[in-house]
């Protein structure tokens, strides 16, 4: 009776490199994109929100009637601490 090893998955001199499928990697790589750069436009109702994620306007931080920075008080420092 002739009996069958099966091959061993780590060993290197069972593992013969193979070239790469450059239409396999293409197809790979554009599956791991964000939708925006794989779509012009919304695929679903759900990716309408946010698509566009650009500002409308240019923030000006020193306009301190839109910007709120995050001020550092005796009573933060301790809690921080």
């Amino acid at each position: 009776p002739v009996h069958m090893v099966a091959r061993k998955p780590m060993s290197w001199h069972d593992n013969i490199e193979e070239p790469a499928d450059a239409k396999f990697l293409n197809l790979i790589h554009h599956a791991a994109l964000e939708p925006t750069k794989k779509y012009s436009e919304p695929q679903t109702e759900s990716q309408e929100i946010g698509w566009n994620t650009t500002p409308l306007i240019h923030v000006d931080r020193t306009d301190c009637r839109l910007h709120f920075p995050r001020r550092s008080t005796e009573i933060t420092r301790y809690m921080a601490a």
